[in-house]
């Protein structure tokens, strides 16, 4: 096979990749999109804040009481060297311990008054919670796309269409969200085994393979404190905000996060499609310039959409979300900045799961937690709402500076640290101008961007490829 053919091969299977991921994905993040509206109406501040104070929980629990497991599963599932019964047996079994822990350590929630009143309600979404995922993330290993991206449409449908059954006809509030969400994370768990494949993998008498669980936890518990650091930075500022001030606030600020978290997931289609591919090419060629050529059209499209979407936020809150959380806008344009940041970071972060990095990636984490806490507890007593987006922002860039620094260790790439800083001035001046109600001077800094990231693409080539492609 000649070089253009191996060429045509990665790129398409990247690309193949994302197409697949993205038809889930979107259609997922679209239903939750228009669930914003109708939460920001039919809640209050204070009962949306109560719900992202439980979700962030959930967000912290799962990975401690499933030693992160997941990131094994997907790891050792792509590699073909791996007995997968006993990758599904091992993980089973770690996850129904992990079950039995979470009941016995429930009364433990009734001490955290914001959301102890929902105590068993969390308990029941942090054991179907850890079922799906792992189930996902084996389905996405045994490289059946399609079937997990049908996974994440439907049962992103069926929790919005319980969601509305539950809150509005059985007038169940809080309690009826998480009852929705409950019932898609089984939906789906019985949807991935039987269709997805996972059944003739399960063994109720095959034992524990002891060596590989000895590999699998070697890996994903290093990666635990990793997930424990992306929430500290992720969800952190929810809780500093009730300390500091109430619920209220925390309900604006999670509107806020929405948009941002849409985004995030929008680029997930490319994140989870770049680690199979940058696992594969790791372990193959190692070809420094398929990994350039990928950052610098990813880098270009992230700037470029984010800027446009900074430019229409305010019009588009206005008619999207309640009156009560339309004061949210004004926090959206820097946290894009951060969600811009965190997309970059995600870059990297296949190629540290590539070279198996584990302890690199800890390293970049928890030094972006600490910053954020640090700055949490420095800026939102002064700031409010305001502090806790500016620490998250800065965090986020802390992040990318270190693991830009690192990626040299694993692999001789190019540091595009000159880019990103030109790319990341120009998008601080629009944000700013955008904040301060001055567009003519935010729609400058905004094309500026724009145009600066068509002519890099013009110069590299990019554009008369992908010119070429559609022709054909």
């Amino acid at each position: 096979m000649n070089t253009y053919h191996i060429e045509n091969k990665k790129y398409g299977g990247l690309v193949k990749n994302m197409l697949i991921f993205g038809v889930g994905l979107i259609g997922s993040k679209f239903v939750q999109f228009i669930l914003l509206p109708y939460f920001t109406n039919v809640l209050t501040t204070a009962q949306y804040g109560t719900i992202d104070l439980a979700v962030s929980f959930v967000g912290l629990m799962v990975p401690l009481l499933t030693l992160e497991l997941s990131d094994s599963v997907l790891r050792f599932g792509l590699s073909e060297d791996t007995n997968k019964r006993a990758l599904v047996v091992n993980a089973g079994s770690v996850l129904v311990i992990s079950s039995i822990l979470t009941l016995l350590l429930s009364p433990l929630l009734s001490f955290y008054g914001s959301i102890a009143d929902y105590r068993w309600y969390i308990v029941g979404l942090l054991i179907s919670q850890s079922f799906r995922t792992n189930t996902a993330l084996f389905v996405k290993a045994s490289n059946k796309v399609t079937v997990y991206s049908i996974d994440s449409f439907l049962t992103a449908t069926i929790i919005a269409s319980f969601d509305i059954i539950f809150i509005s006809v059985f007038k169940m509030s809080i309690r009826g969200y998480f009852l929705a969400e409950m019932i898609g994370n089984w939906c789906s768990i019985i949807f991935l085994i039987f269709i997805g494949g996972v059944r003739k993998y399960i063994s109720f008498k095959e034992g524990i393979d002891l060596s590989l669980l000895k590999q699998m936890l070697n890996y994903s518990i290093p990666l635990m404190f990793n997930a424990l650091s992306w929430w500290i930075t992720s969800f952190s500022d929810r809780l500093i905000l009730d300390m500091y001030f109430s619920v209220n606030e925390v309900g604006i600020y999670s509107a806020a996060a929405k948009i941002p978290a849409i985004v995030t997931t929008l680029l997930s289609v490319f994140t989870q499609a770049w680690i199979m591919s940058a696992v594969k090419e790791y372990e193959n060629d190692r070809d420094v310039t398929f990994f350039e050529n990928v950052y610098a059209v990813y880098a270009a499209f992230l700037f470029s959409f984010v800027s446009v979407v900074i430019l229409i936020i305010k019009p588009i809150m206005r008619i999207y979300v309640g009156r009560d959380f339309f004061v949210a806008w004004y926090y959206i344009p820097m946290l894009l900045v951060g969600t811009v940041f965190l997309g970059i970071s995600n870059y990297y972060g296949a190629i540290y799961a590539s070279a198996k990095a584990n302890f690199l990636e800890i390293k970049s984490t928890i030094i972006c937690a600490s910053s954020n806490i640090l700055m949490n507890f420095l800026l939102i007593p002064r700031f409010n709402i305001l502090g806790a987006v500016i620490a998250t922002a800065l965090s986020y860039v802390i992040v990318v500076v270190v693991r830009i620094i690192d990626a040299k260790k694993i692999i001789k790439i190019k540091n595009p640290s000159t880019e990103v800083l030109l790319q990341g001035m120009l998008l601080l001046g629009e944000v700013f101008f955008v904040m301060k109600n001055m567009m003519i001077q935010a729609n400058l800094f905004g094309s500026c961007l724009i145009m600066l990231n068509l002519v890099k693409l013009y110069r590299k080539g990019y554009i008369n490829v992908v010119l070429k492609r559609l022709k054909r």
